[in-house]
């Protein structure tokens, strides 16, 4: 085979992260856009010895469940992290549902039905309407093309589709209402929104990012709300210069949104949740920070505009009651949190009276955190999380990883801790599947595994599992 060769494919079941499965000529193929139970025309795009990859082209005999491409509805016609947009959203939660069940049958060793899994829709998904699955994203990171227009990359490649409507795709309406989908930054790389409770932020990435920066500020004047704009500092010559000595304040700049030299730096190096590095930002107008506001916690919480959140508008509230209910009432001992990003979950924990310490190697996030939990039982700190996993007197450990999961290190200290019970958050089901047969070798055992479909259309789920020894 060779790419570009046309087969003809009965598709037989899903696959992880969105494709399907199917068969030719004795090898797997994945297949992006085609649905269990349909034969298509497939184009070859990848091979190896026993495996190949293909894209559906055309259709035989359509599944029921399947819907018109939501890429061509929203504009970006060909995008990549769409995975499901040919398929009923419903039926999208049941095809994650399989493909999970399968990834922690066969890497994990669990049997699914012992621990009541199942796939949770979001609340305001559930709850059906328009905006359904396509309107939770309350941050987007959009690419930006060789003119200046942003857009998203197409699957597996840098090429940007430039978007052809007045949205940005899966944003909810507080960011579309900024009207920055035809924004034109040439020279710029990448366009980073984030939006909380009345308050945003807008990141600008690239070579040429402080050239646009008095416009951008100029354009953030109009929008409802407390907005910070922030650009990639200028490594010499012009635009703005980074600080490590300075941080975002809580609350407005005073004097209100500055911008000309005046700009300060906002963070430097700081590293998401992909362990890729961030180049330092300027501070161009406002405070930096985006305020979030969590059902079930009672206070708002701050999170730089560059730094990790959940993305879709309910995600915060559904891991904080999940999480909740899987801990339990105070009284266990120190619960740690780890990988706890600017606190989300450990504040919710300590609000409820739990001894809380919490561990993040970024310590950007861990100044926030603690800030965010003043007043609060609950000590955050920068540092090595399987470190954390040894102290005395833990009894419980809430981890939230990467998506490369926690890996041996980790799952290796909190086997060798004093650990009683395990609350383990994922977004991907194969990694999970990894640490928790590691989990069980080690004397732990599953109670619970939920997932929730906190990536409508998408092909990845925020799994949620719950393990004591």
């Amino acid at each position: 085979m060779t790419p570009h060769d046309r087969v003809r494919l009965e598709i037989l079941r899903p696959a992880a992260g969105g494709e399907s499965l199917a068969h030719y000529d004795g090898r797997t193929v994945f297949v992006a856009g085609a649905i269990p139970g349909e034969t298509v025309d497939a184009e070859i795009t990848g091979e190896s010895r026993r495996v190949l990859r293909a894209e559906t082209v055309h259709v035989h005999e359509p599944s029921p469940h399947r819907v018109p491409d939501r890429r061509l509805m929203l504009g970006v016609p060909g995008a990549g992290g769409f995975e499901f947009a040919h398929v009923e959203l419903a039926h999208s939660r049941t095809l994650k549902e399989q493909a999970a069940r399968d990834q922690l049958t066969r890497i994990g060793g669990i049997d699914t039905d012992d621990v009541g899994f199942r796939v949770v829709p979001a609340p305001t998904d559930a709850a059906g309407g328009e905006g359904a699955g396509i309107r939770w994203r309350t941050r987007v990171q959009c690419a930006v093309d060789d003119a200046g227009r942003l857009g998203m990359l197409a699957p597996g490649s840098h090429t940007v589709i430039p978007f052809e409507r007045s949205a940005i795709p899966l944003a909810v309406d507080e960011l579309n209402a900024l009207g920055l989908a035809d924004l034109e930054v040439p020279g710029a790389t990448r366009v980073e929104l984030a939006v909380g409770h009345g308050a945003g932020a807008l990141v600008l990435r690239g070579r040429a990012a402080s050239d646009h920066a008095e416009a951008l500020v100029g354009r953030s004047r109009e929008w409802a709300g407390d907005w910070s704009v922030l650009v990639e500092a200028a490594e010499s010559g012009t635009g703005p210069r980074g600080d490590d000595s300075a941080r975002p304040r809580r609350g407005p700049a005073r004097g209100g949104r500055r911008s000309g030299p005046r700009r300060r730096a906002a963070d430097r190096g700081a590293r998401n949740r992909g362990g890729s590095s961030a180049g330092p930002l300027a501070l161009a107008a406002g405070s930096g920070l985006v305020r979030e506001r969590v059902p079930g916690i009672d206070r708002d919480l701050h999170v730089r505009g560059q730094g990790f959140w959940q993305v879709h508008r309910d995600a915060a509230g559904v891991l904080v009651d999940g999480v909740r209910r899987a801990v339990g009432e105070p009284g266990r001992g120190l619960v740690l949190d780890l990988y706890s990003g600017a606190g989300l979950l450990g504040i919710a924990l300590a609000e409820q009276g739990h001894r809380v310490a919490g561990i993040e190697g970024s310590a950007e996030a861990v100044a926030d955190a603690r800030e965010n939990a003043a007043g609060l039982d609950a000590r955050f700190e920068a540092g090595r999380v399987e470190r954390a996993a040894l102290v005395p007197d833990a009894r419980v450990a809430v981890l939230d990883p990467p998506r490369s999961g926690a890996g041996p290190a980790v799952v290796d200290a909190l086997l060798a801790s004093s650990v009683e019970r395990i609350v383990h958050v994922s977004c991907d089901g194969a990694t999970l599947a990894r640490d928790l047969r590691r989990l069980i070798d080690g004397g732990f055992s599953v109670s619970t595994i939920v997932a929730h479909d906190l990536f409508p259309v998408t092909g990845h789920l925020e799994l949620l599992a719950v393990l004591d020894r």
